[in-house]
């Protein structure tokens, strides 16, 4: 697939929906940590997946998009990281901000 410049707005907000209700639940739920580790994880790799072909030398420079691109390689090869859920709530603010700044059509 090419990189892709832009988006459209709906995608971003449908994705942004979903993320939101699904972290909603896992804070809700009364869940063993190994689960919520899990959870957690496949979480931020999902966001990430939503918009992997984004073009790299569009994201702002030290923004949040490159820290979701870092956060999730990590993830996808160290099966033991874990994530916070109150830094994965940042992390996907912060990322959403510049989808829909940068990347929105």
């Amino acid at each position: 697939m090419l990189a892709r410049k832009d988006y459209p707005r709906v995608y971003i907000e449908t994705a942004q929906d979903a993320f939101e209700v699904q972290l909603a639940q896992l804070e809700k739920a009364e869940l063993a940590p190994t689960l919520q580790r899990n959870a957690l994880r496949n979480l931020a790799l999902s966001l990430e997946m939503h918009f992997v072909h984004r073009q790299r030398g569009l994201e702002p420079k030290d923004g949040a998009l490159k820290e979701l691109r870092s956060v999730a390689e990590l993830l996808t090869h160290d099966a033991k990281a874990p994530i916070a859920l109150e830094y994965l709530r940042e992390l996907a603010n912060g990322s959403f901000d510049e989808l829909f700044e940068v990347f929105a059509n």
